[in-house]
């Protein structure tokens, strides 16, 4: 973790200052830089890419940690080639940027992924009426808070977050803080322990969670359901929350100079769901996401053979089994 963070900070430096030099934007070189958040779904994704176009294309992939702020600026000023998990709702500028081609977006990774409050499988098939946000105001008594007698607990993520601020605002619309305390927690790791620990009991459990996330990966919970999002509605804390397109993008004239590399990020589709088990298999055997990358590529090969060509497939095959 703390090497981690040192390369997020040596990156950072190298981005804003302009030392980065691609060799991606010199004729003849065969390097790409890609981008990667400080998330584990991130760094996956790269990893699978990377496997794909240094074992397929013969062209090397060096990948630089970096906030999402700086990854925009970066692909404007083509210094990273490619980012492959842009969270578009979270760059207020994205649609703006796309029209004015500042960077290209080639593909969608993934869009659907949800979040809300949740509750753990096997309590819903205990109480299968249990479906909704309102429901739980006729359940209240299956998550009695430890700290507080007369009142029970939703749990939610640390105060700040945007989603927190919506919950609430749930909390008061939907009357849910006259029977609930709405217990915040300091970290999403910290938010994924309280989960963990119920779900080892088979206890009840109801909070915030969303998706792809290793948790959501190991366990089988529910989203209980809302009334369809509506941008109004929701400015409220009412409805559901809406999902996001998380997508594969590039700088500019990324496409002129690696014709074939640009085809094959513009096929790049997975799933939430596909990216929440690659997360458990990398918290269930204590792996990083290089191992997870190519555990993905031989068990996922009927997705993303339809990704590249068939000689390109069997080229990396060939290099899994070197």
């Amino acid at each position: 973790m703390v090497l981690r963070k040192m390369n997020k900070i040596i990156s950072l430096f190298l981005l804003i200052t302009g030392m980065l030099i691609l060799a991606s934007c010199t004729t003849g070189n065969k390097e790409l830089t890609f981008s990667e958040g400080d998330w584990d779904s991130n760094a996956f994704h790269n990893q699978i890419a990377k496997q794909i176009i240094e074992n397929g294309y013969g062209v090397d992939v060096n990948i630089v940690l970096a906030d999402t702020s700086i990854m925009v600026s970066a692909l404007k000023a083509k210094n990273i080639d490619a980012a492959l998990e842009i969270w578009s709702d979270n760059i207020p500028t994205y649609k703006t940027d796309l029209a004015n081609n500042e960077y290209e977006q080639v593909s969608i990774n993934f869009a659907d992924n949800e979040q809300g409050l949740y509750i753990p499988l096997y309590l819903q098939e205990t109480y299968p009426e249990l479906v909704s946000v309102t429901d739980l105001l006729d359940y209240a008594h299956l998550f009695p808070d430890p700290e507080c007698s007369n009142k029970s607990i939703i749990y939610g993520g640390p105060e700040g977050w945007a989603a927190t601020i919506f919950l609430h605002d749930k909390m008061s619309e939907y009357g849910l803080n006259e029977l609930y305390n709405f217990k915040t927690i300091d970290s999403g790791a910290t938010l994924s322990a309280t989960l963990a620990s119920a779900y080892a009991q088979e206890a009840p459990w109801v909070g915030y969670n969303w998706e792809p996330t290793w948790i959501m990966g190991l366990y089988d919970m529910v989203l209980l359901e809302d009334s369809e999002y509506n941008a109004d509605d929701f400015a409220m804390g009412k409805g559901a929350f809406p999902s996001v397109d998380v997508t594969v993008v590039v700088r500019n004239e990324f496409q002129e100079d690696f014709p074939e590399i640009y085809e094959f990020l513009s096929k790049y589709q997975t799933t939430s769901l596909i990216t929440s088990t690659a997360l458990a298999y990398m918290q269930e055997n204590e792996v990083e996401a290089d191992v997870a990358a190519i555990w993905f590529l031989e068990n996922y090969q009927d997705l993303w053979s339809q990704w590249v060509p068939e000689d390109i497939f069997t080229k990396v095959m060939d290099s899994l089994d070197a």
